[in-house]
Order: structure tokens, then C-alpha cells, then sequence
């Protein structure tokens, strides 16, 4: 509070303060023995305190009272007790920062203030007034000369005696205890976060030996409105060279004097980094504005329409910015001095001193330009494996610095050449350590964490840098304009010549670290003695060394083949993915040409039209027109992209060459390069082949092994490379893997055969007819002998290899996943498993194979009446993918695909026996295919059955709406469709629900519009209620999903008002009910308005004269009505409905005409049920919802309305 009077009004708040501070707190320390005690008195230190506070102000304002304020400094400063010169040096810091900062002096809403009398000036006027950007007119602090002088003098009588005593005591002259030397860090510490903006950068000699460079790399000097006095002492430099002194002196003989080295830390941070404002400080400054930035604007004024004082805190934050900003400084002696101090205390025997150097470490690492090539050495010493002082801390220590914090600077994961080259096989080395507490968890766990880093943040460094002729000319031309408007001479020719030697030169040398860095891997693994950890590493590193600019050498590919067969799993998953992208290497360029493909088909679409078209349909798979010779497989033009010649075909069609113009095949020994000798060596062993099998068809995670990418790539790789090399090692080891009923083996010869299909894609047509005739006894033995765990994997390998694949070359595939796919063998889970692979091969090919997917269609048709559950959601699944193509685009032409509203016209005219009755349909049909003739309602509803799993499935998968004539089978869903959530109910009626759920979700068309509510209007005249209820939850969620589009057609409005209102006087009291849950939804979401009408249909509707109770016998009084007043019960009731439908879509506000509906509600409380019941519950919920704002509510009503809604609200007293 005195700290905020004193910032409102600094000369008042100060005459008022520091001067009576000053008094009692000199009479208090009259007496030199208060100096020594350890508790000083409260008064003392609140008097402190205060004084401390109020003087953080204007520095000019604190002139009067320097004298005052530098005798209490004298007086409490050395004072023995630790709050008491705590307080101390917090008055001698903001005394500092307040006299040498520059900051606004005002943040008033206006530039002026507000002193001037209300005759002159109200200021309520201006409140929220948005500030004038240009014209802000800020008053700034800036330090005048006599309060830098009275800096300088606050530093000479305080800060130099503590420099001085600091130096004499690390060389040894004096002694000082550890609280004195604790009490002199203190002051230095406070002397230099005040001044930090007032005392110069450090010097010294910059170090440029670190990056040969022909660019001067001097920092760039930011004007931040300080003038540095050069001819006074720059204490900056002063503090470092005692505190480095200090520090070792400390190491060597007080190292566990934790407090001070942790002040030392501090005032080392400082001197590299603090210039007046801490980056964590401005941080949070920086958020903090932006909340309130938020919080505050009006976007009705525009943008940047802010508030004064917002703008000054927005100008103070960039000025502030503009002091921390230190990337880029140039690398100096005394920074690599207190940059090694720092590591040396980040490997200090003490955690916490470790933890808080490192982070000063951290942070400086990322400041100064090339520092890390530097460091990068000192830190690898503590890894190198023969030195044998040292100890777990400093080992830990290093660690922790070679990994960096979260967002800084990782030492091992630096974009250079020159520095991984050491700290990689550095790390690895480390493992042959004899120390003991390598094994240590924690340790280990710091290994763990930093090959993790490498591998997550790794970025590939280029070998090559090249500028063309073109750059070189530009770049001259821009040096030229620079230059002459600098005055400088213009580059010469011979410069420019220089600077591309020395590129060459450094492209040469990042080579040669390449392959250095390999090789020192290599030999660290072909030592014997270390540790599997550090293998796994090395190998882990060697992994991320490969480039598709520069092959790996063939030392590191014979070590990674070999890897393929290592006993450890972890080392084998990265051999695998490793030699994969050695294949990928190899690969041999393919020669491609450009073609015409209107030319091809002799027709050219006059605009674009996506779909089927006569331009494109030569890419369609026909039986009649397959490659099956040489000669119409080398004269067939394969394209592979799926995407291609649908909407449109690319500018620019390039396709493979013919195959008289790619790489030869068949290659012998001779013919290969010495990689390709290697990898042809070992994978024609059969006793290698044999042992990689033996080791793929391991089980690695039970239950969670899935179709491996990575072995696929790898098999791709090898047959695209070496074609038909090692088909014949391979060939037994597929027989027997196919065969396997173990999963692990099946999903092997998946990936194989997946790789297989992949790798022949250039391979002449012999071999390809070869490779088909040894592949499909292969899969039909695979697909007889599938399993529940290993189905999915067959289903990916399929889907694998068709993708981006012409289907006409895959023509021995399709031909035989088409044969019988439901022809029973194995029983259904047999035929599942089929249909499943099928649908891989095919929904990867998309619009291409028509015929195929009409052959399919033909084939389905007749057996859609499968019993087996299965089967059923299997062929519902696939019949999604064939009618997917069927889609509706501008400017498009019908598909040449399966349509759905052929299939579907078909599937009702077989259901209209289901279609015509009105009794409610049970599902007898037991889970067995019957022989023999069956009726024609038994074969509907297992039609039935099927065509449901086909609507559940495409309703999230078709990329189009639901047809007119998928609509058509509405009524029969809404007459099978159950009421209750209940797992009871057989698959039909669960399958129903579901689907009907899932049509209500989708969007309709306003041509669809009418026809959903004509079949809604058909069913509500069902005599099934049932068949009602469901329509009535239909309707809420199409009206919810649709509601825009329902809105645009007023006529649409009226028919689903009619068919509620309709459904609310049905006799069956449940339909009733959700038709008025139905309406008071409607009604909330604005769909339909409370009007008069409504509202007098349902008073109307609430007249409805019962007759009266009739007695049976005497005595005895019973709630009876005749059956033949039934109507007049439900008609009473559906106008009872009504209002209480219209009251609770109100939940949280009382509109004007519900307190008369609440009174015409209550009237019918005492009627006989479920009239009572209904009453009750609406006036319960009327009461729950209106309660927390009933004040608010009760105004509406009258006061006689309140007390009869206060007997309704309120329970009868049991005792009354």
C-alpha cells in the first residue's frame, strides 16, 4: 500500500516516508552491539522494509534524500542478522535500478494526468478512451547525469570494499567465514542486478578460430538509450575476475558451501545475460499483456484500439525486448572463461549446484556464436573411457549437459559435421568405462534419454552445398547496390573464386567426417567388451547416418546385414529398417516418357468432367483386353496413380519407359557393384535365409503384432533390386510359412508376398507369369488355412500390394480372389476372411475395375440371404466399397460402377413381403444355412438382416447422403425398430434401431424432405405403436441434424407440427409422452413457435369433459371410466401434454404466457391418471429448473398466482 501511495505521488509519499524511516531506524542501530545480534527488533526491520518499498520510484525524486539513505546503508547493510542485510540490499538494489533504468514514468489514461480541477476537466469523459498510437506522449526515466554519478558513487562505496575483501580473501590474505563471504555475495549481487544497465558488456579478445569464415561475425549493436561511460570503471569486468578467483578458491577448500556457490551461479548469469530485465520476467510481462489485452478490447472501435496505458506497457515490453535481445554475440576470452566455470560446476559433486549451473550454462550456450565447438571437447573429457578419476557426479553431470534442457541447446544433437563427429562415438566409447557406476539406473536412464534426443531431434546435415552460376550472379549484382551506397569496395573476382574454393573445400571435409563418423562406429562395435546398451546406441546411431545423397559405405551395409540375424530383437528392427533404406539406395533409376493420353483413347472432354468418360476408360480393367503375352504386356501403357484420369489428367503425364529402355535384369556378380555383391552374397545363403526367417517369424508382442511396413519395404527392396535372385531360397520357406497355422509365421509370409507383388513392378512379363504361377497355389493355401488373428494381416497385405498399382497388371490377383469367395469351404469364417482380402485388393483400385466390382455384385446378389452374422456384416461391408464410386459430382457422368438405387430398387421389390404386413416382425431364423426350399417372408428377413449391415455400414463410410430409394425401406425399419435400449433383443430389431439412429444423423436434400415426411405420415397412421414411438424419435434427431434446410420449407414446418400434435392424442400413453417430449424439444430449438393457436388447441383440447365416478358398490368410490369414454381420457391428456411440452421448453426463463398455462395446468391435478401423474412431473421439473434464479422468476407472476403455485410447489406437511 506505501509502495503504491509512493508511485501515485513519489514526492509527497517520499518527504512524508524516508525521512521518518531514516530516523528510527538510525536511533534503533545507535548502539553498534544491534550490529552483531542475530534477531533484530520487528520495529527495525519493518522500518527496513518500508524503506525499501516506497524507494522504488522515479530516481530524480530520491536525489533529496541521498545522503539519509546512503548512512542507513552504511549502518544495516553488514548487519549480522541475514533478514536485516537482506533488506538492506533490497534498498540499495531498487535504490540502483531506480537512478539508471529507463522506463515510463506514467501509464494515465490520458497524456496529461488528471490534475486539473472538474471546472476545467471531468475526466469520467474520457473513460475507455482508446489511446492515440502516434501521439502516445510518453513520459520516460532516462538517468540524468547527477543520478549516474550518484550510481557510480552508491558502487565505489559499496560494491568496490566488497570486491575488494572477495579478492583478498580467494588469494588467500584474509579469512572469512562462510556467512561474511554469503553477506559480500549478497551486496555484489544487489550492486549488479541495479546497474545492470548501466555498466558495459564484458570485454576481451573475441576468439575466431572456432568457424573459418570470410564474413565478419562481429555482434550487432542494438542502441537501447544507454550511453556506456568509458572512462569509469566497467565493474562488470571487475565482478567476474573476483568471482572466478573466488569460485576456485571455494572449490579447493569449501566446496560444500552450497549457498554461496549458488550466488555465485547467480551472479555469473548475470553478467553474461542480465542488462536490466530477466527473459523469465519478461516473459510472463509478455503473457500477462496479452490477457489483458484481450480482456480489455473493443473490436466495435477497430483494431489496435487500445487503451493508454495498454499502449505505454506495449512500448515498455518492446523497449525491454530490445536489451534482452543477445543471439548472435560474438564469442569473447572472459565468456569462455566463466563458460567453463560454469561446466565445472555443472559436474559439481552437489545435485543442486549441477542443477542450477546447467541452466545458466543452458541458457548461455544458446547466446554466444560458436561457443559449442569450443565447450564440446571439455565435456567429452568426462566421458572418455581411460581416465579414471571420475566420479558418478560428474559423469552425471556431463550427461545432463550434452542433453540440454527442453528447449535449448542439445551438444549432442548440433547441426555440424565437426561436432558430432566427436560426441557421437564419444558417447558410445563411454560404455567401455570401467567404472562401476555405469550401471547405475540413473545413469543408464540418462543414456536412454540421450539417444532418445538424437533420434527425435536428428536433422540431416548436407554433404553438398552448390550454388549455381545464376546465384552467384545475383548475389553479386545485391553486394554491388550495398556496397556503393555503404562506400565500400565492390567484391573482386578473385574473392568471389576464393569463397567457392573453400566451399569445395568444406563440402570435402564434411565427407570425410561422414565417413570418419561411420567408421569410428564401426570399430566401437567390433569391440568385444562393450556393453549391449552402448551397442544398441552405436547402432542406433549408424541407422540415422543414412542419406539418399551419398551411399553408405559397404563396411556399414555388411554390418547391418549381418544385424538381421542378431540375437537381440531391438537390433534386428533396426537392421530391418536399416537395410530397407540401403535398397533404396541401390535402386536403380527407371527411364520414363511422356505420353498423350487423349491421343490413346481418340476422344478429348470439351470442359472437365470428373468420372467415367471415354478419354479415361482405356485404364479399365476388362477381361477382354488383358495383358496376357509378351507382346500386349510390353504394348500396354501402365499408369499407377489411382487418382490419375479421374477428374482430370496432369499437364505433364510421364509413365515408365518401355521395358527395352530400363535397367537390365538378370544381372550376374560381375554386373553389380561391390554393395550389391554383398547383399546378393547373403541372401542367396540358404542357411542365412533360414535363420532371418526363423527370426521374422518370432513372436514379438502377443495379441498386438500387426502387418510390419518396415519388413515389407525391406522385401520390396530386395526383389525390385535383385528380381528374381532369391526367389528360389525364398520359395520353400513361403510353401511352409503359409501353411502355418501360428500367426507369426502367416504374418511373415504376408510381408514377403506383400514385398513380392511390390518389387516385380518393372519385371519383365516371363518373370511376372513365373512369379504368379509359384504366388497362387501360395494363396489359395493362405487363404484356406487363415485364422482369427492373422485375417487383418492378409487383408493389409492385399490392400499393400494393389495399392498404386494398375489393376491390369495384378490380373492374376483379382482372377483369383474372385473365385467363389463365399463358396463355403472352412465355414463362414472361411468365407468372411475372403470377402475381407477381396475388398483390399478392390477399394484400392477405386473406379478402375467396374467390371470386376459388377462381377462381384452379380456373385453377392443371390447369397444375401447368408445367415451366419459375419458373413452378413462382411458383405455389408464390401457392398459399401462397391457403391462408393457412386457419386454425384458437378458436371459429371453416371458412373460405370455398381449404382445403388439399381441395387436397391431390387433388394425392396424382395422385401415387399416384410413390406405388406402389419403385424410386428420376429426373427426365427436360427444361425444355419438351410437346405431346401424356405418361404418367401423367412428368405425377406434374412435379406433383411444383411441389407441392414450394409445401410450401418455405409452410413459412415459412402461419401454421399442416403438415396430416395434407401428411404423407401423406412417404414419397414420404423415397424421392426424396438422402443427400449435393451441388449435382450435379437440382431434384427438391435440392427434397426441402429440404422434408423444412423439415417436420422444424415443430411437430406429438400427434394428428400418431402418424401421422409410422407413415410413418416404413412407410418403414424400404423397400428403400431411401436412403429409411432420410433417415428417420434426419428423425427427429433432429423430435425436437429437438418434444421436449416426443414426451416426453408414452410410447408415442412406445418406437416411435422401436424404430425406431433397428431401422435400427442394417440391411445397408446407411451406415444403420447414422447410426442410431447418431441414438441417441447421443437419448441426449445425455435423450430416451432408457442402461438395462439396452439395454445387455444391445447385448452381446448384440456376441456375435454370426463364422465363422472361411478360407484360399485356401496361405500366405495373408485376412479372408473367406461370403455366407450376412453377417447375423451387421451384427448384430455394430449391437450395436458401439450401445455406442460410448452412450460418445460422453457427451462430457464418465464416467458409472459406460462404463468397462465401453469394456473390452467394446475386445475388438472386432481384429475384420474396418468392425467395426476403428468401434472406432477411437469410441476416438479418447473420447479427444479426455475429454482436458482426464482427470484428473478417470481416477478412474473401475480401475487395471487404465487400462492397458489406455492401450494403446488410446496409438499404437504405427512403431520398437517
Amino acid at each position: 500500500m506505501c509502495r503504491a501511495a509512493s508511485k501515485c505521488r513519489p514526492a509527497t509519499a517520499l518527504k512524508r516516508f524516508v525521512p521518518h524511516c531514516c530516523n528510527v531506524i538510525t536511533q534503533l542501530t545507535i548502539n553498534d552491539d544491534v550490529l552483531q545480534e542475530q534477531e533484530l527488533d520487528k520495529e527495525l526491520l519493518w522500518n527496513l522494509q518500508l524503506l525499501s518499498e516506497v524507494t522504488r520510484v522515479d530516481g530524480d525524486k530520491l536525489l533529496l534524500y541521498k545522503d539519509q539513505v546512503v548512512n542507513i546503508l552504511r549502518r544495516t547493510l553488514h548487519l549480522k542478522c541475514k533478514q536485516g542485510y537482506t533488506l538492506a540490499g533490497n534498498l540499495l538494489h531498487h535504490l540502483l535500478r531506480s537512478t539508471t533504468l529507463i522506463y515510463p514514468t506514467e501509464y494515465c489514461s490520458v497524456p496529461g494526468g488528471f490534475d486539473k480541477p472538474f471546472t476545467e476537466y471531468f475526466p469520467i469523459k474520457d473513460w475507455g478512451k482508446p489511446g492515440d498510437l502516434w501521439d502516445l506522449g510518453i513520459q520516460w526515466h532516462v538517468p540524468s547525469e547527477e543520478e549516474i554519478t550518484f550510481a557510480y558513487y552508491l558502487l565505489d562505496n559499496f560494491l568496490q570494499p566488497e570486491l575488494s575483501r572477495l579478492q583478498r580473501c580467494a588469494d588467500g590474505e584474509i579469512e572469512m567465514s562462510r556467512d561474511d563471504i554469503h553477506q559480500s555475495l549478497c551486496i555484489v549481487q544487489n550492486c549488479l542486478m541495479g546497474s545492470g544497465s548501466l555498466l558495459p558488456f564484458l570485454g576481451g579478445d573475441p576468439i575466431r578460430d572456432l568457424a573459418p569464415t570470410l564474413v565478419s561475425l562481429t555482434e550487432t549493436k542494438l542502441c537501447t538509450g544507454v550511453n556506456y561511460d568509458t572512462t569509469r570503471e566497467n565493474y562488470r569486468e571487475a565482478i567476474a575476475q573476483v568471482m572466478r578467483k573466488l569460485l576456485h578458491h571455494m572449490l579447493d577448500n569449501s566446496e560444500d558451501d552450497t549457498k554461496s556457490l549458488f550466488i555465485i551461479i547467480k551472479i555469473m548469469g548475470d553478467l553474461l545475460q542480465f542488462r536490466g530485465s530477466y527473459k523469465h520476467e519478461f516473459d510472463s510481462r509478455w503473457k500477462s499483456f496479452n490477457l489483458v489485452k484481450k480482456s480489455m478490447e473493443n473490436r466495435l472501435h477497430g483494431k489496435k484500439q487500445h487503451i493508454r496505458a495498454l499502449l505505454i506497457d506495449r512500448v515498455m515490453l518492446q523497449h525491454e525486448l530490445r536489451t534482452l535481445t543477445m543471439e548472435g554475440c560474438e564469442y569473447k576470452t572472459i565468456h569462455r572463461d566463466l563458460l567453463r566455470d560454469l561446466l565445472l560446476l555443472s559436474t559439481s559433486t552437489y545435485s543442486q549446484v549441477r542443477s542450477k549451473a546447467q541452466h545458466v550454462f543452458f541458457t548461455a550456450l544458446g547466446t554466444y556464436n560458436f561457443c559449442c565447438r569450443d565447450l564440446i571437447p571439455l565435456v567429452l573429457e568426462y566421458l572418455r573411457p581411460d581416465k579414471e578419476d571420475i566420479s558418478q557426479q560428474q559423469m552425471k553431470g556431463a550427461l545432463y549437459c550434452l542433453l540440454g534442457n527442453h528447449n535449448g541447446v542439445c551438444l549432442a544433437n548440433l547441426h555440424d559435421w565437426d561436432c558430432i563427429v566427436a560426441t557421437w562415438p564419444a558417447i558410445v566409447s563411454s560404455g567401455l568405462s570401467k567404472a562401476i557406476f555405469l550401471e547405475k539406473p540413473s545413469i543408464v536412464r540418462l543414456f536412454d534419454d540421450l539417444a532418445e534426443k538424437i533420434h527425435r531431434q536428428y536433422e540431416t546435415i548436407g554433404l553438398n552445398f552448390e550454388l549455381s552460376d545464376r546465384c552467384v550472379e545475383l548475389s553479386v549484382s545485391l553486394c554491388e547496390e550495398i556496397d556503393s551506397a555503404a562506400g565500400l569496395a565492390p567484391l573482386t573476382a578473385a574473392e568471389i573464386e576464393n569463397g567457392i574454393r573453400n566451399q569445395i573445400a568444406k563440402n570435402n571435409d564434411s565427407l570425410r567426417n561422414y565417413e570418419k563418423l561411420i567408421s569410428t562406429l564401426l570399430d566401437l562395435l567390433n569391440q568385444r567388451n562393450i556393453p549391449w546398451k552402448f551397442e544398441q546406441i552405436a547402432i542406433g546411431f549408424l541407422s540415422l547416418l543414412l542419406r539418399d545423397d551419398a551411399p553408405l559405405p559397404t563396411r556399414s551395409i555388411k554390418f547391418f546385414i549381418q544385424c538381421l540375424n542378431h540375437d537381440a530383437l531391438v537390433v534386428r528392427k533396426m537392421a530391418i529398417s536399416a537395410v530397407a533404406g540401403i535398397m533404396k539406395q541401390l535402386k536403380r533409376p527407371h527411364k520414363k516418357t511422356e505420353i498423350d493420353p487423349y491421343s490413346i483413347s481418340g476422344s478429348r472432354p470439351s470442359k472437365i468432367q470428373p468420372g467415367d468418360r471415354l478419354d479415361n476408360q482405356w485404364l479399365h480393367y476388362k477381361s477382354s483386353n488383358l495383358p496376357r503375352t509378351k507382346d500386349e504386356w510390353e504394348a500396354c501403357l501402365f499408369v499407377e496413380k489411382t487418382h490419375w484420369g479421374y477428374y482430370t489428367w496432369p499437364q505433364k503425364m510421364i509413365v515408365y519407359a518401355p521395358m527395352n529402355q530400363q535397367p537390365k535384369l538378370g544381372r550376374s556378380k560381375e554386373e553389380m557393384s561391390e554393395a550389391e555383391q554383398l547383399v546378393c552374397d547373403q541372401f542367396s545363403d540358404p542357411q542365412f535365409i533360414e535363420k532371418f526367417i526363423k527370426f521374422l517369424s518370432l513372436e514379438d508382442r502377443k495379441g498386438k503384432d500387426k502387418f510390419n511396413p518396415r519388413r515389407f519395404c525391406l522385401f520390396k527392396g530386395l526383389f525390385r533390386n535383385f528380381d528374381t535372385a532369391f526367389l528360389p531360397v525364398l520359395k520353400p520357406h513361403l510353401e511352409r510359412l503359409v501353411s502355418d497355422s501360428h500367426e507369426s509365421a502367416q504374418r511373415c509370409g504376408a510381408e514377403i508376398i506383400a514385398g513380392l507383388i511390390r518389387g516385380c513392378k518393372h519385371w519383365t512379363y516371363e518373370k511376372v507369369e513365373q512369379l504368379w504361377e509359384i504366388l497362387c497355389p501360395l494363396l489359395r493355401t493362405a487363404l484356406s488355412s487363415i485364422t482369427v488373428e492373422t485375417y487383418s494381416d492378409w487383408g493389409t497385405c492385399i490392400a499393400t500390394a494393389c495399392e498404386s498399382r494398375d489393376p491390369r497388371k495384378l490380373h492374376w490377383l483379382f482372377e483369383l480372389l474372385m473365385e467363389a469367395p463365399l463358396s463355403g469351404e472352412g465355414g463362414s469364417f472361411a468365407d468372411a476372411c475372403r470377402l475381407y482380402v477381396l475388398q483390399g485388393g478392390l477399394a484400392q483400385q477405386e473406379w478402375r475395375v467396374p467390371e470386376l466390382m459388377h462381377r462381384l455384385l452379380q456373385y453377392l446378389e443371390p447369397k444375401l440371404t447368408q445367415v451366419y452374422k459375419n458373413v452378413r456384416e462382411r458383405i455389408g461391408s464390401v457392398l459399401t466399397y462397391l457403391f462408393m464410386i457412386d457419386v454425384t459430382l458437378p458436371n459429371s457422368n453416371p458412373t460405370l460402377s455398381p449404382r445403388v438405387s439399381e441395387f436397391t430398387s431390387r433388394i425392396i421389390s424382395q422385401l415387399k413381403p416384410l413390406m405388406e404386413i402389419e403385424e410386428e416382425i420376429q426373427n426365427h431364423i436360427v444361425e444355419e444355412n438351410g437346405i431346401g426350399e424356405q418361404d418367401e417372408r423367412t428368405q425377406a428377413i434374412k435379406l433383411l438382416k444383411t441389407v441392414l449391415k450394409w445401410l450401418m455400414a455405409s452410413a459412415g463410410r459412402s461419401f454421399s447422403t442416403a438415396i430416395a430409394e434407401q428411404l423407401h425401406l423406412m417404414p419397414l425399419l420404423f415397424k421392426i425398430a424396438p422402443v427400449e435400449n435393451d441388449e435382450s433383443y435379437d440382431e434384427l430389431k438391435r440392427d434397426a434401431k441402429m440404422c434408423l439412429s444412423l439415417m436420422s444423423q444424415g443430411l437430406l436434400y429438400p427434394h428428400q424432405v418431402v418424401m421422409v415426411l410422407d413415410v413418416m405420415k404413412q407410418t403414424s397412421e400404423s397400428s403400431s405403436w411401436h412403429a409411432k414411438y420410433t417415428v417420434l424419435t426419428y423425427l427429433q434427431t432429423m430435425v436437429f441434424y437438418n434444421l436449416f434446410i426443414l426451416l426453408d420449407n414452410e410447408q415442412a414446418v406445418q406437416d411435422v407440427r401436424w404430425l406431433v400434435i397428431k401422435l400427442l392424442e394417440d391411445e397408446q400413453l407411451e406415444t403420447r409422452e414422447m410426442a410431447a417430449i418431441t414438441l417441447s424439444g421443437l419448441l426449445q430449438c425455435n423450430f416451432l413457435t408457442m402461438d395462439s393457436a396452439m395454445q387455444l388447441h391445447f385448452e381446448q383440447l384440456c376441456k375435454t369433459r370426463l364422465p363422472k365416478k361411478r360407484k360399485r358398490d356401496p361405500g366405495t368410490v373408485i376412479d372408473t371410466i367406461p370403455p366407450a369414454a376412453t377417447i375423451d381420457l387421451v384427448r384430455r391428456h394430449a391437450g395436458v401434454l401439450g401445455l406442460s411440452a410448452c412450460i418445460l421448453s422453457s427451462p430457464y426463463e418465464v416467458p409472459t404466457w406460462m404463468p397462465q398455462l401453469l394456473m390452467n395446468l394446475s386445475g388438472h391435478l386432481n384429475d384420474p391418471q396418468p392425467i395426476e401423474l403428468t401434472v406432477k412431473k411437469t410441476l416438479s421439473n418447473f420447479r427444479r429448473t426455475h429454482h436458482d434464479n426464482w427470484q428473478e422468476h417470481k416477478q412474473q407472476f401475480t401475487d395471487d398466482q404465487l400462492v397458489i403455485l406455492a401450494d403446488l410447489l410446496v409438499s404437504p406437511c405427512y403431520y398437517a
